[in-house]
């Protein structure tokens, strides 16, 4: 207890300074879940960082780039750490497609990215990352009754994650493109699209102009569970589109820029130029149809009309999108944002400025017309006077970005939200064992 007690103190002394270091901990992206019933661990709200080895290697890795995923059947891992306190074995095979929930029980998360994404997968053998996580079913929410069953959802809690490398290969995509269904100008076409597949489409244009492919049928789900694990589920249908020139080179893609998870796609095309779609779905593991429609939408791209198309914004305030879009008829949550991802940010908070400097927005509506938004960013009179005679050029880029600055609440959230805060987590919750609303209660 003492070494543990002194190994958190030192935590927090070390974050206290470096001036605001986050937690090591942090949150991973959820993919769908599989999980295993019969693993043996210990309590929840422990530290979930561990460790993996691949004890048994996939039977085949390989798999057709841009249709597949890769293929990890027939692996196995042993992990350690986080809710396992001794090696325990996982059959990829028994996880990866068991989706039946229940009190207590452990859903696994496991799947392998490029381990450059800025390269992203190549044909033949690839440098791979295996990411493996485990989230245990906690409280039940009850959502609605049907036939005197309560179904609901169960809270998942994180519990292990690890990551270790891994090779899978990649072979060639052979793009079936000479058997496109012909797309005809303003006439939906009904495509089925199979499990793990997808289905090519082709048009020529008619005449010059700017031209938009968009599907209809695409509708959201909701999978329910009873407080037994049995499952109530509304599937979901979600298109996704990739354009392709007559020599098969990758011209675009979207998912759901046409709203309902539709997607829509422009082009400017030219009199007798060929294009082809490829059709497809997210969740493949079904079949399901929808309609895909091309239309002429003008001559060429319409421009967007704003208000303004150059504006000053302070570091880190919020840009309003919504001002700018006045009178056109659209609203911040119509349009597609076009930005450097260093310079600007776009989350559930709104659009906000990261960088000073001069940075360019554009703005995509959903009639396909277009406007480019000159950003002058600098730093306001208070942040100056930061900068100068307390060392903001160190600390403000920690601060909460989207809110009106202010002295005082930045310097807390420097301190206290990114620094002490998150030391005091690890203490109190990873080494203490305490619950985290526990801690949340006693930093209140």
């Amino acid at each position: 207890m003492k070494k543990a007690l002194k190994r958190s103190l030192a935590i927090v002394l070390a974050i206290l300074m470096i001036l605001g270091s986050g937690i090591a901990a942090s949150a991973a992206p959820m993919k769908p879940q599989a999980l295993r019933e019969d693993a043996a661990f210990a309590p929840a709200a422990v530290n979930p960082a561990g460790s993996l080895a691949i004890t048994k290697q996939p039977t085949d890795s390989s798999f057709r780039m841009y249709y597949e995923e890769p293929d990890l059947s027939g692996m196995e891992v042993s992990v350690l750490g986080g809710i396992f306190t001794a090696p325990t074995t996982i059959v990829y095979d028994d996880v990866a497609n068991d989706y039946k929930v229940g009190p207590n029980k452990i859903l696994w998360d496991i799947w392998v990215n490029p381990a450059d994404w800025r390269y992203g997968w190549k044909e033949g053998s690839n440098a791979t990352i295996l990411f493996v996580y485990a989230y245990q079913c906690t409280d039940f929410h009850v959502e609605k009754i049907v036939g005197g069953v309560e179904y609901g959802y169960y809270d998942k809690e994180l519990v292990f994650y690890a990551q270790a490398p891994i090779t899978v290969i990649a072979t060639s995509s052979q793009n079936d493109m000479s058997s496109a269904k012909v797309l005809t100008l303003d006439v939906p076409e009904t495509v089925t699209v199979k499990a793990y597949n997808s289905v090519w489409l082709k048009f020529t244009a008619t005449q010059d102009g700017y031209y938009r492919f968009r599907s209809d049928g695409g509708s959201y789900g909701e999978t329910l569970y009873s407080r037994e694990g049995e499952i109530l589920e509304i599937p979901s249908l979600d298109p996704y589109a990739e354009l392709y020139d007559a020599d098969g080179d990758w011209l675009d893609y979207d998912d759901d820029g046409g709203g309902n998870l539709n997607f829509r796609l422009f082009r400017q095309m030219s009199q007798g130029e060929t294009v082809y779609l490829r059709a497809a779905l997210y969740h493949e593991e079904r079949s399901a149809s929808y309609t895909v429609t091309v239309s002429r939408v003008g001559s060429e791209q319409p421009t967007l009309q704003l208000k303004s198309y150059e504006i000053t914004n302070y570091y880190r305030d919020v840009i309003d999108i919504d001002a700018l879009l006045e009178g056109t008829g659209f609203d911040y949550y119509d349009v597609y944002l076009f930005y450097d991802y260093e310079q600007f940010r776009d989350d559930c908070n709104g659009f906000f400025s990261m960088q000073t400097g001069v940075g360019y927005i554009t703005i995509l509506a959903p009639d396909g017309s277009m406007a480019e938004v000159k950003v002058t960013v600098k730093y306001s009179t208070a942040q100056w006077l930061c900068i100068i005679f307390l060392g903001g050029f160190v600390w403000m880029k920690f601060t909460r970005p989207g809110v009106p600055f202010n002295l005082w609440d930045n310097i807390y959230d420097f301190l206290f939200v990114y620094g002490v805060r998150n030391g005091l987590f690890e203490l109190f919750v990873y080494e203490w064992g305490l619950p985290s609303n526990w801690f949340s209660w006693l930093l209140r």
